[in-house]
């Protein structure tokens, strides 16, 4: 009895020691959020230099961008030039995170979901 309750004491701080990132803080969310800029910089870029967004992503490169990074679930939306993006984080975060643009913006607002549903 007392063995195991020194495994379930020993478990547990393994557990409280894990690295715990906020929402669209881990290593992964960070690198999208990156990517993910970079492409709202992009439109911006092409905005000004073309009066309005472009109509799909793919028109920003080669000029704005060398290529489309590679951010999971990326919708982009032409009327405000607004991106959304959906993710999982690595261990030990596994709820999927959504995180949309505040228009055209690097101003990200990123939740956890318990279910993965689409965009």
């Amino acid at each position: 009895m007392r063995n195991g309750v020194v495994i379930l004491l020993f478990g547990s701080a393994l557990l409280a020691a894990c690295s715990v990132w906020e929402v669209n803080q881990d290593p992964a969310g960070m690198n999208y959020r990156r990517d993910a800029n970079q492409v709202i910089w992009a439109l911006q870029n092409y905005r000004r230099d073309n009066g309005a967004f472009p109509s799909t992503l793919a028109m920003l490169t080669p000029k704005y961008l060398p290529a489309l990074p590679e951010i999971p679930d990326v919708r982009y939306s032409p009327a405000d030039g607004s991106l959304r993006y959906a993710y999982i984080p690595s261990w030990p975060q596994l709820r999927p995170v959504r995180c949309a643009s505040e228009g055209n913006t690097t101003a990200w607002h990123c939740a956890e979901h318990l279910i993965d549903r689409p965009l």
